[in-house]
């Protein structure tokens, strides 16, 4: 990972040059090398920058910020207990976030970037967007949930779906010196409010759809929606807004922002600027056409799934608007386009069932993912899935009602962090109907899973869902190596094992 201060030569600047409007307490400038959020990085020559956590807020460690060698501390209030050179500022967070966009060059400035929000399908978005710009013969970057790609170098994993502004600063300047033409975002929402794109303007934004999810963090849906909303402001004027027409908590996180740029929808629903219309579809791949004012597209794309035929023409929408990018460039960019690990993949094993691994851990994603598969499966439909912990528990009942559909349920764990299982398990049970309960509650993730793949007939269809592409497991404060597709294939292995031992 490459960090801020190792991207530019180290010098020195003033930031009542960089911030004219700026008020200042105990001094009249301050010179500084490099920005700094937290008190423990701080090296000698640093500005601190004093911002609200989720927990303390910076202000607190301003003094042990100086003893390191802090210049001085950018905040928004000024401190009359501190005695070290301050900057106020309106607004510490967007000034941050502009601040290191601005040491690193504005690499932004050099770069189409196109920013994907939603609560689900903005990995697969970005990735197939990817695809479409290589088609057009573009050196495409991407950041996002799981990995990040500088366009030239193999792509590294990622830790997070938006980076903090000095990474994410570093990595669009590591982009834009390999090369780069353009870079897909993933935009979480927690990412929008912390405005950790200040400083950057989007030639494009989607908003894929806004379901319930993470009211931890936000406290109710109706923030969460206003949260997705704020990506508009960071659209260029004469960029394009693209969203899911059929979705009407979009519309409405809209409002709230009065962009004054008008949306581009897309969607299944007549009336939608780009009208999509499914010729065929089954468990292997999808068939559709994209009809818009300006075109008319016939697409393939290598899995079923009326959410993923969205993202797929979201994304064709989004690369129609970018220079260069043509409707057959579109076709060829989805048809050979390689979907992210974790996202509807299917496993491969020598058993009569198939079995697939998913990411969804919303209610909205357990249900596209039941829904999708249930017509294409002869048997039964067995699903596995947990809930992370420390997490939103309102949405918990609402994934097991999600998952009602399928005919065999397993409850297991899902990064239960530092909340007992137990409670987790309560919360998911109470989606159930009284005289229903789950076929299996097993807290060993491995054992759910063995026991899922063990119970499989001729037929019938195992989901594994929650994790996705994630490597790890998260117990209090134990990080363990976990892969649900290692654990399938590992399932699937000991199966045959114990079939021929039988046999023999």
């Amino acid at each position: 990972m490459c960090s801020a201060s190792s991207q530019r030569p180290i010098s020195q600047y003033s930031i009542r040059q960089l911030l004219p409007s700026a008020s200042f307490v105990g001094c009249g400038d301050i010179q500084f090398r490099d920005v700094c959020t937290h008190s423990a990085r701080c090296k000698p020559g640093d500005l601190f920058v004093a911002m609200s956590g989720t927990i303390h807020h910076g202000c607190d460690f301003v003094e042990d910020a100086i003893a390191r060698g802090a210049r001085g501390v950018l905040t928004d209030t000024p401190l009359s207990c501190v005695d070290a050179p301050q900057c106020i500022v309106s607004d510490v967070r967007r000034t941050y976030g502009w601040l290191c966009q601005y040491l690193q060059g504005q690499p932004g400035n050099h770069l189409n970037l196109i920013g994907v929000t939603g609560t689900n399908g903005k990995t697969s978005i970005t990735w197939l967007l990817r695809s479409i710009l290589r088609a057009a013969g573009k050196q495409p970057g991407l950041l996002g949930t799981v990995e990040n790609d500088d366009s030239r170098n193999p792509p590294q994993p990622s830790s997070m779906t938006t980076h903090e502004p000095a990474h994410l600063a570093a990595w669009l300047r590591k982009i834009a010196e390999a090369g780069g033409t353009d870079v897909m975002l993933e935009v979480s929402s927690h990412a929008l409010t912390q405005k950790r794109l200040a400083g950057l303007q989007l030639q494009t934004a989607i908003i894929s759809n806004i379901t319930q999810d993470h009211l931890d963090y936000h406290g109710s849906l109706e923030a969460y929606c206003s949260a997705k909303g704020l990506i508009a402001d960071y659209c260029k004027f004469d960029g394009a807004l693209i969203i899911n027409g059929d979705d009407p908590r979009i519309r409405t996180s809209l409002d709230c922002r009065r962009t004054p740029i008008i949306p581009t929808t897309v969607g299944f629903a007549a009336g939608n600027h780009y009208q999509i219309e499914v010729l065929n579809e089954d468990r292997h791949g999808s068939r559709f056409v994209l009809q818009g004012l300006d075109c008319r597209l016939e697409i393939a794309i290598k899995v079923p799934g009326r959410f993923n035929i969205l993202n797929a023409a979201l994304a064709g929408v989004a690369a129609l608007k970018q220079e260069g990018c043509s409707p057959q460039h579109v076709e060829q960019g989805l048809a050979n386009a390689t979907w992210p690990p974790g996202r509807l993949q299917r496993i491969e094993t020598d058993h009569p069932f198939s079995c697939f691994v998913d990411y969804a851990h919303t209610p909205d994603a357990i249900e596209n993912i039941v829904e999708t598969m249930r017509p294409h499966v002869s048997g039964r439909l067995i699903c596995v899935f947990g809930a992370g912990g420390n997490r939103d528990r309102t949405k918990r009942p609402l994934m097991t009602r999600a998952a009602l559909a399928a005919d065999v349920i397993v409850l297991t764990s899902d990064n239960p962090r530092h909340e007992p299982q137990l409670q987790i398990f309560h919360d998911l049970l109470s989606g159930f109907p009284d005289e229903c309960t789950a076929d299996l509650i097993e807290a060993d993730r491995r054992a759910a899973i063995a026991w899922a793949i063990g119970h499989a007939e001729p037929g019938d269809c195992v989901l594994i869902l929650g994790k996705g592409h994630e490597k790890t497991q998260q117990t209090g404060d134990d990080l363990q190596i976990f892969d649900d597709v290692v654990e399938v294939q590992t399932a699937a292995r000991s199966v045959s094992i114990n079939v021929l031992q039988h046999t023999a």
